[in-house]
């Protein structure tokens, strides 16, 4: 956050004064590519039109919206990604972008007005490209290059599960490769909490999330390039067991959904969308907006956020190891897999 961003955080804060400063907008759930353990792949039956997307927004930066990120599905599939992030760019909105990299090189108008891009990586080639697509490790890199001849901050980030838990010494390889970080962070079941998603094959057990972040948190500490804030990495010691914490959902961030609904978060169940900025305006669908946190915090920048708006300085600094993780080629290995990996993750798809 900037420093203006920080001050309006602050106010809202210590008034109790909400105030949707970062929104979340999910410009559509279509998505170019398939991957296995995300429930986010097809538009919604009724995305909003541009004339609806400039007035939920207009509304929202009326109310004090000073960031956005934009996400999906895949934010870059939308037809007027370009107006959209023009129109945000004109009134010096932040902007940030959450994206799987495949379209970068062809939208360069819309990347270099992004603030940063995040790019998915699930590992080396043979893992990443067997949960996402062919080609799409390649074309994840490639947007690196582009974002990079545009002066654009990168960063990954990488869903962490049964299909890439030996790898993280390689995810960390490449990201340092290509002078980038890492933000690591569990798959969940579903993106959405409190639904059934087509994940559940690939989270972690308690007893393999343990291990695994458990040398997340070994890399950080010999200043390899995890990107995770101790917070996060924290709270995942718990993982997949919820922790509940303060939260800073309806607050200061709200998610935006293609069709319009406002939510306090973007990891809550979506089966309501009765709180809907095209139908009810802005300030009244904010007004109504639930602000109490729950247990269902995996997004590591979610977790992140959640503790410094609680004030959890105690979370926030770095934490004695909970053992001594081995940092060795034989945890890592392909041919010496620590986990079980889905006979699916092996195979290619479209």
């Amino acid at each position: 956050m900037n420093s203006s961003t920080l001050f309006a955080a602050a106010r809202a804060r210590i008034f109790s004064r909400p105030t949707p400063i970062a929104v979340g907008f999910e410009l559509t759930h279509a998505c170019n590519l398939d991957c296995k353990y995300c429930d986010r792949h097809a538009r919604l039956p009724n995305e909003m039109s541009l004339s609806d997307v400039f007035g939920a927004l207009e509304g929202l930066r009326a109310l004090g919206m000073q960031e956005v990120s934009l996400d999906g599905g895949e934010a870059l599939a939308h037809p007027r990604v370009n107006d959209i992030v023009r129109w945000l760019s004109v009134r010096n909105i932040t902007m940030r972008l959450n994206t799987n990299g495949v379209l970068v090189r062809r939208r360069v108008d819309v990347v270099r007005r992004m603030e940063k891009l995040k790019i998915s990586l699930d590992g080396p080639p043979e893992i990443h490209d067997a949960i996402r697509g062919r080609r799409s490790f390649a074309l994840a890199l490639d947007a690196v290059e582009v974002a990079r001849a545009l002066g654009v901050s990168v960063e990954f980030t990488c869903a962490v599960g049964r299909h890439n838990a030996h790898a993280i010494d390689a995810v960390l390889k490449i990201a340092e490769s290509q002078d980038c970080r890492v933000v690591f962070q569990p798959v969940r079941p579903s993106l959405f909490g409190s639904e059934t998603g087509t994940a559940d094959s690939w989270v972690l057990s308690a007893a393999e999330a343990t291990a695994t972040f458990g040398r997340i948190e070994a890399y950080k500490r010999a200043g390899r390039g995890v990107l995770n804030r101790w917070s996060s990495l924290r709270h995942y010691r718990s993982f997949p067991q919820d922790k509940a914490l303060a939260c800073a959902a309806g607050w200061i961030n709200v998610t935006l959904d293609p069709e319009g609904n406002l939510y306090h978060c973007g990891q809550v169940n979506r089966d309501d969308k009765s709180n809907n900025v095209v139908r009810l305006g802005a300030k009244v669908a904010f007004e109504r907006l639930v602000r109490k946190g729950c247990a269902q915090c995996w997004c590591a920048r979610v977790v992140e956020e959640n503790y410094a708006w609680g004030g959890r300085i105690d979370q926030m600094l770095p934490a004695r190891s909970a053992g001594k993780p081995a940092l060795t080629n034989r945890v890592e290995s392909r041919g010496d897999r620590h986990f079980d990996v889905p006979a699916s993750a092996l195979l290619r798809v479209r």
